[in-house]
């Protein structure tokens, strides 16, 4: 029976790379021997051990932790992973004996009952291969530090080999090696504990495992595994572990940002109760300072979440032009426009795509350009009753054409000025719709301005009707000498060539909201930096908006961090004076671009992992195709999960990574729950963990 554990792990524990822990039994005291070194290398050491010490200790699972040292003196070891078995010299002699054995037998029992005592202690004697992970040195009085190498090996070894104990156990996967450097409480977080194998006894010595979640920030971390193996579980534990950092110290407030495929996070449900979303509650805190939640519905068990829907019509103009002002009330616009964008991508009618095509952006240049600002607002207008005319619910403001259409296009488009046209009395009806809104103080409800539209669209380009004259008129009294449907109007209103036109977008009503006073992504940075956790339920919609609605989520969180960052710089107080942000994105095979997309360097996923470390961004990814993940963020990953895996092809993914290769097998043959393989910052190996089950304990209401 295990010594109960009262050695406090997070009091002998130190911080910092190379740095010695705390006082601890000799490990000769409390381990079991197991068998001696038989000859080792730099990297790898057979150890010879007989059956009745292996059975004595419990069992060698491959993976294992293996301790050698000589059998009496200091306290230093180093220390070996169990990869596979090894045939000694005696293998050939103990073959030729087992042979004899079953034919004396004839099967007829065990074979080994033919041997008498002296050969069958000779058989029992096996080798097992190992790798030498380093060496924990002894800095007197029994402490330690950890070197990830040996700097000597002898042909002739007085090395004697044990199976840790408890404790020692404990000291093996606990050390911290390594810092991140970043200025925040140590208070580690129980995870789970050592184990090595899934056929693993009650009597298996353990030691719990624990997690420092500074680990996380500024760091790429991957989850990786199929699905029921526990990838969310193990996320929740470490986002949970994140957000309680602020128990120990209130300033420790780090803003998580959860993208949630199946609404897990952000909802309660059968299998672990309360969900994610009310940590708070186990602190005794109102949730509005804590936790924010995002989805396009509420939920019975989230009823306080926003709702994740834009104004896709942004705001009236304000009475007087100043680009800030003007940017402010078209944001909402602006970020629906890049939705439609993507909806009608695929488009290959002319006159959709010279409307998506239109640069809306709000020009600087028009700062005190009159001309400029009544252009641009003409062609808002275009856009806006587009919108209308798709079927997307207006907003509560009425529009105005107050400057945008003067009395000589008005009297351009009528009757005697269009007697050869086929469509007089189509632009007549727009030039009474356009003088009657006038006499209303430029007021016009959308239907009238859809009309209007309609016919100004087939205006300019009807060779038959008066628009070639007045444009030529109005660029020669005009003071820019530009035309008055420029570019940007023409191909904006070629939208409305035919009715199927605003129709290829429609489907934007979805996430539209006419009284949503500003943008979610806006209000998502917003509780980011103030230091909540944020998650995104994504378990309604269509696919491709969720991933274009977290794609615009990101770009806003990257850009604010990239200011502060660069604020920071110019400061001299580089990363004292913003925020840390740690984003996690389950699925991420749906939202990450293809490792091989020519243009994956240029995503928000990808600049996000790649330059987030000096922008204070932390990335969890979790998948279970190694493979859709860039070598180029795989390679600068600090933290890894590794669960079950069934595909050789995504298993060879992760074997050129650290020392991963030990554990291939494993991760394709046992497919248990939470039972997965981790590395992180601090872990100078890698170690078998079984993660605990993830569970608040409050009452689901």
């Amino acid at each position: 029976m295990s010594p109960p554990r009262d050695f406090g792990l997070l009091d002998e524990l130190e911080k910092g790379a190379g740095n010695s822990v705390n006082q601890r039994p000799p490990f000769r005291e409390h381990s079991a021997r197991v068998g001696a070194v038989y000859t080792m290398a730099y990297n790898r050491a057979t150890v010879a051990i007989y059956d009745f010490d292996r059975e004595k200790a419990g069992g060698l699972p491959k993976g294992g932790f293996l301790i050698a040292a000589k059998p009496e003196g200091d306290e230093s070891f180093i220390l070996l992973r169990i990869l596979k078995e090894a045939r000694l010299p005696n293998a050939i002699a103990n073959d030729q004996t087992r042979q004899q054995g079953v034919e004396s037998t004839a099967n007829e029992r065990p074979w080994a009952e033919a041997l008498d005592p002296w050969m069958k202690n000779q058989v029992s004697l096996h080798g097992i291969e190992c790798r030498i992970l380093g060496t924990f040195m002894d800095k007197g009085d029994r402490t330690h530090r950890f070197a990830e190498d040996t700097d000597n090996y002898y042909a002739v070894n007085d090395l004697m080999v044990w199976k840790p104990d408890e404790r020692t156990l404990d000291l093996v996967v606990n050390y911290r090696h390594r810092n991140n450097p970043i200025s925040m409480s140590r208070t580690r977080r129980k995870i789970g504990r050592t184990r090595f194998a899934a056929a693993e006894k009650d009597t298996t010595t353990k030691a719990e495992m624990f997690l420092d979640p500074t680990d996380l920030l500024q760091r790429r971390t991957v989850y990786l595994g199929m699905s029921r193996s526990g990838k969310s579980n193990a996320m929740k534990i470490t986002a949970e572990g994140v957000y309680r950092l602020r128990e120990e110290n209130p300033e420790n407030r780090i803003g998580q940002l959860i993208f949630d495929p199946n609404g897990e996070y952000a909802q309660d449900n059968p299998q672990d109760g309360p969900g994610l979303h009310r940590i708070h509650q186990t602190l005794g805190i109102e949730r509005s300072s804590e936790v924010e939640t995002y989805g396009l519905f509420s939920t019975p068990s989230d009823r306080q979440r926003r709702i994740m829907k834009i104004n896709f019509f942004g705001d009236s103009f304000p009475p007087n032009w100043t680009t800030q002002d003007v940017q402010t009330v078209l944001d909402q616009m602006l970020a629906g426009r890049e939705i439609i964008r993507e909806i009608i991508i695929d488009e290959s009618a002319k006159y959709i795509m010279a409307f998506r095509d239109v640069d809306l952006s709000v020009p600087a240049s028009a700062e005190g350009n009159r001309g400029a600002q009544t252009r641009y607002r003409r062609a808002v207008l275009v856009h806006q009753t587009a919108l209308a005319a798709a079927g997307l619910t207006p907003p509560q403001w009425t529009p105005s054409i107050n400057g945008l259409f003067s009395k000589e296009i008005i009297d351009a488009m009528k009757p005697d000025r269009n007697r050869e046209s086929d469509h007089a009395a189509k632009y007549e009806q727009a030039a009474i719709l356009l003088e009657r809104s006038k006499k209303r103080n430029n007021q016009i409800d959308w239907s009238s301005l859809m009309n209007v539209f309609i016919a100004l669209n087939q205006f300019i380009s009807d060779k038959k009707s008066s628009y070639e004259s007045f444009e030529t008129e109005y660029i020669t009294k005009s003071t820019s000498g530009e035309n008055w449907a420029d570019p940007r109007l023409r191909n904006l209103l070629r939208i409305f060539e035919t009715q199927n036109g605003p129709r290829s977008f429609q489907r934007a009503q979805e996430q539209h909201d006419p009284h949503t006073p500003n943008d979610f992504a806006e209000n998502v940075v917003d509780d980011l930096w103030k230091g909540k956790l944020v998650i995104v339920d994504q378990s309604t919609g269509d696919p491709e908006q969720n991933k274009k609605a977290a794609e615009r989520i990101m770009w806003r969180v990257f850009r604010k961090q990239q200011e502060a960052f660069r604020t920071a710089v110019k400061s001299k107080g580089v990363g004292d004076n913003y925020k840390h942000i740690l984003v996690y994105v389950e699925e991420a095979h749906n939202l990450l671009p293809k490792a091989n997309a020519a243009d994956n360097l240029r995503t928000v996923w990808a600049r996000s992992a790649k330059e987030g470390s000096k922008m204070n961004i932390g990335m969890v990814l979790a998948t279970q195709a190694p493979s859709s993940i860039m070598p180029e963020i795989l390679s600068e990953t600090d933290n890894w999960i590794l669960a079950y895996l069934n595909s050789e092809n995504e298993r060879k993914v992760i074997a050129g990574y650290m020392d991963f290769e030990d554990f291939l097998e494993q991760i394709g043959q046992v497919s248990e729950p939470g039972f997965v393989r981790m590395r992180t910052l601090s872990l100078a190996y890698t170690v078998p963990v079984q993660f605990d089950r993830f569970h608040l304990d409050i009452p689901v209401l």
